[in-house]
């Protein structure tokens, strides 16, 4: 096993996210012994190196081509199933974008002289499979038994008969509520550092943030990586470092920062460590404080702080600019003196802001601008959904920085003038193609 090497791209911000519903999926159809504990895109192998070939030159060979790249951006959105080499496989998919496919192929085209590969879409890279595996070596009827569930495609072929539905009513009433339990994942993640695996140990990590080998402390609560974290915040324009002139007209909206909270680092794949809320609060506070004046309105939609970590409301209240008029979220104290929620005329549109899109009023003749569900369902509640005229400022979904209005009405005055009204998902660009 000392013998084989991977290449693979380990999953950074959604490597949480991902491993709790590959355990979520395990749990739900009895996959253990089959489910992928280190979730990864493999970029290259399993191979074995040619004989007289070194592991350095192995290194050296992926480190020429991973030097031409910045970190790749690709994203993980819904379930696949295929055949593999040693039985049937359910997986993430992965959308990947333009520099993951040309990495890919120019790691195929340098390596494959040196290396046999055990892959068969490594001889054919422009039809590589991308994906993130949930469990493999599965017979045929397995997979399609949990595709199915997942996707539920089983249950709207049941039959009707009365007959059948008697005889299925528990199993199914048990499956669908389990089913229910895991949502589609749609989610934007960054190849951040390239792996090559040694059976099944790390040989080294090439970190295309700092365009070099890392060859320890591979763990994503070093300080070394929490130093990768912020470059890769930086070079992404999550962070902010110099303040950004406003318009003392201008308004700005955000919602869910969910300040001095450290497990929403988890929860929503934000990119810090989780062990430090303060480098969060000190990010999320620069990045508002360099984009707002304190002339400029600011609509707050809700979910300020949370935990007992956190500071009092009214602290963080004294560290950030602007006109704030708070929306009442979910999470919220009351010394804020936050409202419900409120109507805003701008640029011939109406809009309602509310923390909950749930609680807009049924029907509403205008745009409803909302927080509470951050970046977890994506599909439903993107930063621009033109069929049910939504608009979602969480945090995540804007990149932690504020978005102006006026830039919000000509994003969407844009896309309806050129007949275009598919979802807008993020606030920044992803990259995937």
């Amino acid at each position: 096993m000392g013998d084989i090497y991977l290449i693979e791209i380990r999953l950074s911000r959604t490597k949480w996210r991902i491993r709790k519903t590959i355990s979520t999926i395990g749990r739900m159809f009895s996959l253990d012994g089959y489910l992928e504990c280190h979730p990864h895109v493999t970029l290259f192998g399993p191979m074995s190196l040619n004989e007289g070939i070194s592991p350095r030159q192995l290194m050296d060979s992926v480190g020429m081509v991973a030097a031409r790249f910045d970190p790749v951006p690709f994203i993980i959105n819904g379930w696949e199933k295929r055949k593999g080499s040693n039985g049937s496989v359910i997986a993430f998919s992965v959308m990947p974008s333009g520099p993951l496919k040309t990495l890919t192929a120019l790691l195929a085209e340098t390596l494959s002289p040196i290396v046999h590969s055990e892959n068969i879409w490594d001889a054919n890279p422009d039809s590589k499979w991308f994906h993130v595996t949930i469990a493999n070596r599965l017979d045929s009827g397995k997979v399609t038994k949990v595709f199915d569930a997942l996707t539920g495609k089983q249950q709207a072929e049941t039959s009707p008969g009365i007959f059948r539905w008697l005889r299925h009513l528990l199993g199914y009433m048990i499956r669908w509520k389990k089913a229910d339990q895991v949502r589609p994942v749609t989610i934007d993640e960054t190849g951040i550092r390239i792996t090559i695996l040694q059976g099944d140990k790390i040989l080294a990590e090439y970190d295309l943030l700092e365009k070099r080998w890392i060859n320890s402390d591979y763990s994503h609560d070093s300080k070394s990586w929490q130093t990768t974290l912020a470059l890769f915040r930086q070079q992404s324009g999550f962070e902010r470092l110099d303040p950004q002139p406003s318009h003392p007209d201008d308004i700005y909206l955000i919602s869910d920062l969910h300040l001095g909270h450290k497990n929403i680092i988890r929860y929503c794949s934000r990119p810090f460590v989780v062990s430090d809320a303060g480098e969060m609060d000190h990010v999320l506070i620069k990045n508002w404080n360099y984009t707002i004046s304190d002339s400029n309105r600011v609509y707050y939609l809700g979910d300020l702080r949370y935990g007992s970590d956190a500071l009092p409301a009214l602290e963080y209240r004294k560290k950030l600019r602007g006109r704030i008029t708070f929306i009442e979220g979910n999470h919220d104290d009351w010394e804020l003196g936050a409202v419900h929620s409120a109507t805003l005329n701008y640029r011939g549109f109406c809009f309602l802001l509310v923390h909950d899109p749930a609680d807009a009023p049924d029907p509403f003749d205008g745009w409803v601008i909302h927080g509470h569900h951050h970046n977890n369902h994506l599909l439903s509640y993107p930063f621009i959904d033109f069929k049910h005229r939504r608009i979602n400022v969480s945090a995540e979904v804007l990149g932690y920085i504020p978005v102006n209005l006026n830039d919000i009405c000509t994003l969407i005055l844009n896309k309806i003038s050129c007949g275009d009204p598919q979802p807008v998902l993020l606030n920044y660009s992803c990259g995937a193609e």
